[in-house]
């Protein structure tokens, strides 16, 4: 064991990210298999199944502009099942491995960034969206984030901008790389090359989103939650259903991040990264009031949540036996309770808007 632990502590960064992809894939794949799965796709499943079956009909807003997956889906000579489960496996093990590069590139010891790419990999979010059989844009999305990410820290503007133009394609909160790079690379509050360098990045992915929206017809807009009245007023109504259910809501956004919540505050007064990207959990924050699924809102800021909490745990190395402890804890407990209650007891079955 001491001599494992000292090979992955000195074995080279790109090995090892390798490794941690494909233990990544295995364990979320036998995570999976070990808890009751939603095995017959409904509501929003459905309309991600159906899409993969025709992608070139109409189907429901704001699902249909999200093609990546179920248009991957619908070439890979494979049952729709496994193809659909297999690409979520292949996405969580990846974004543990891309998580584990980036916390590198921010100076995070391994110690540290190996067990939290782990702690991603099989994270609850992550496991529902596997337990949905991967009918769910959030494993892509996730690895998506978290890859831009590392290109802003590198800032590798070309290499951002072919992520973002992946992204668009799968969820529109790919956008928002954009804004965090400018808020990464700015060295004053107007900074004319970063600000080049974030829209040449930006362009292809927005062209890629409005060229979508134009191309592609969808059904029941006008039933989607915070779409179908006023630009303002649908935004106060959706935020006051929100809190009507507030108590769901708070248990949700728990199981996202889990302890890190309590860690990743800890390192705005001095990692000068985290300060930078709040404006990326600014961003959900406004996401929040166009959509109710405010838990898959706030994984899209996993990797400056991670990343800030990271860099407040390896300067507290008391607290990593607590911490991997209770992300261990939240990681089988959740698996536990979706053994005993379901996918469906969290899955909106009966949606509001048609499902096509």
């Amino acid at each position: 064991m001491v001599a494992l632990q000292s090979r992955l502590l000195s074995g080279s960064p790109g090995r090892l990210a390798l490794l941690i992809a494909a233990a990544g894939t295995v364990a979320i794949a036998l995570l999976d298999l070990a808890v009751r799965d939603k095995p017959v796709p409904q509501g929003d499943d459905l309309i991600y199944e159906r899409m993969a079956d025709s992608p070139l009909d109409t189907h429901t807003f704001v699902f249909a502009y999200r093609i990546a997956i179920p248009w991957l889906v619908h070439v890979l000579p494979f049952d729709h099942t496994v193809s659909f489960s297999g690409l979520a496996w292949i996405c969580s093990g990846l974004a543990g491995a891309a998580l584990f590069l980036l916390l590198k590139e921010l100076g995070i010891s391994r110690r540290v960034s190996i067990p939290l790419a782990f702690v991603l990999a099989l994270s609850p979010p992550l496991l529902v969206a596997s337990l949905r059989q991967g009918r769910s844009p959030d494993p892509l999305s996730v690895l998506v984030m978290i890859v831009g990410t590392l290109f802003i820290v590198r800032r590798q503007p070309k290499a951002l901008a072919l992520t973002m133009l992946v992204g668009a394609c799968n969820r529109e909160s790919a956008l928002f790389l954009g804004p965090l790079a400018y808020a990464v690379w700015a060295e004053r509050l107007f900074d004319r090359r970063a600000l080049v360098q974030m829209i040449a990045a930006s362009v292809p992915a927005l062209a890629a989103f409005v060229a979508l929206r134009l191309a592609i017809p969808t059904v029941g807009r006008e039933q989607v939650p915070g779409y179908g009245g006023s630009l303002i007023g649908s935004r106060f109504d959706l935020v006051r259903d929100g809190f009507s259910d507030a108590g769901a809501q708070a248990r949700r956004l728990l199981t996202i991040f889990g302890p890190l919540w309590l860690l990743a505050p800890l390192a705005l007064k001095d990692f000068s990264f985290a300060r930078r990207s709040l404006v990326l959990p600014a961003l959900c924050a406004v996401a929040m009031t166009f959509a109710l699924d405010w838990g898959r809102i706030a994984l899209i800021a996993a990797p400056v949540t991670y990343a800030a909490a990271a860099w407040a745990l390896d300067r507290r190395p008391r607290l990593l036996v607590p911490t991997f402890a209770a992300c261990a804890a939240l990681v089988f407990g959740y698996a536990t309770y979706m053994q005993v209650s379901g996918v469906d007891n969290i899955v909106e079955n009966v949606p509001v808007y048609p499902v096509r």
